[in-house]
């Protein structure tokens, strides 16, 4: 028996998903998770890759029944960017700080655009990191480095 991917964007977006909610379970696993009345510090990343592993499956098994337009090979290079941004920011946020981890982010998944303007993506740079560093670090006092970490 052969099986036929009707809707390749719905099946594929349904894998991602489902891939991220097997890491996220996996990793959570490592944190106590507590009740629903007194919760630990993986109850809601659990809960949360739980609910992607539904919705994954779910969007995968809508991509084999009903009909839709395939994946163009264009298609692929924005997923690559936005991707590649998010991972980035992960790596760089320690070393190299919020700050220049946020240029990463905007200026590299803004390349996954064909609408790029440079202006729109300082901008943003801009808008995020003001906003960034008011919230995480000064509002909620998260001991993230602005720029380079000691």
């Amino acid at each position: 028996m052969r099986i036929r991917i009707r809707n390749g964007k719905d099946f594929y977006a349904g894998l991602f998903f489902f891939f991220i909610g097997i890491v996220t379970v996996l990793e959570a696993r490592a944190y106590s998770i507590g009740t629903a009345r007194s919760m630990g510090p993986g109850y809601f990343p659990i809960l949360l890759g739980y609910l992607l592993l539904m919705i994954g499956g779910g969007t995968a098994v809508r991509g084999l029944w009903l009909k839709g337009k395939g994946i163009k090979i264009s298609s692929i290079r924005p997923l690559l960017m936005v991707s590649g941004a998010v991972l980035s920011f992960a790596f760089l946020l320690k070393p190299c700080g919020l700050i220049l981890a946020l240029l990463a982010l905007v200026f590299i998944s803004c390349l996954g655009s064909r609408e790029f303007r440079i202006r729109y993506a300082v901008i943003l740079f801009f808008v995020l990191a003001a906003i960034a560093t008011v919230l995480f670090v000064y509002v909620l006092g998260l001991p993230l480095p602005l720029f380079w970490s000691k």
